[in-house]
């Protein structure tokens, strides 16, 4: 899963919640504030959870990331339209449950995006967003792409080829060589790259990010 916002003016449930979030496994990122002000963009969260909002705050959330599920933590029961309302005390695995049942259909979505550096990739739409405008991606660039973001390392070639071609003794390595440089050439100014190696395969580099 992709990253979740939370925000509280309460730092102890707020920790609380950021480590049971991480013990559950659910999350590569975790986001937390004290005020969802300071928060500019949200286009690349999976979930928005807000603990004690204002209406205010309410409002700014579905500004800053209109279609993604909002959770509201309250000690009081409210009605919220465009919200999972969640009433204190409540059960861990209930919330947990419903968090991630929520953000495995957003990430389905067509609405869903992840940031790779600061290029925004949307797999389902097929697209990359970045200062310069959007390009579009055919599917296989689309899937080869979003294998070598997921990898730790690099990717060896037969991988690829197995993973976004599929067993296939007709597909050869020059067709990978031919899909890696169509988008190699999409992705300048993007911050992306790619690094060969003849015995390992692909790897993905971020600009910016250490290897």
């Amino acid at each position: 899963m992709s990253r979740i916002l939370i925000c509280s003016t309460d730092v102890f449930p707020r920790k609380a919640l950021v480590r049971a979030l991480t013990d559950a496994g659910i999350a590569q990122d975790i986001v937390e504030t004290d005020s969802i002000d300071e928060v500019s963009d949200a286009s690349d969260v999976s979930a928005l959870v807000l603990d004690e909002p204002s209406p205010e705050q309410c409002r700014r959330a579905s500004e800053i990331a209109p279609r993604v599920p909002v959770f509201i933590l309250s000690a009081v029961p409210r009605t919220d339209e465009e919200a999972v309302v969640f009433v204190k005390p409540f059960g861990p695995p209930a919330f947990i449950g419903a968090l991630i049942g929520a953000v495995s259909r957003f990430e389905q979505s067509d609405d869903a995006a992840v940031f790779i550096g600061r290029t925004k990739f949307n797999p389902r739409k097929k697209t990359l967003t970045f200062e310069q405008g959007t390009v579009a991606l055919t599917d296989k660039e689309s899937s080869l792409l979003d294998l070598l973001r997921r990898a730790d390392g690099p990717v060896p070639k037969e991988t690829l080829l197995r993973d976004v071609w599929g067993y296939n003794d007709a597909v050869a390595t020059h067709t990978l060589e031919t899909h890696i440089y169509r988008l190699r050439q999409k992705l300048e100014n993007t911050g992306l790259s790619f690094v060969a190696d003849a015995e390992e395969g692909y790897r993905l580099i971020i600009e910016g990010k250490s290897s």
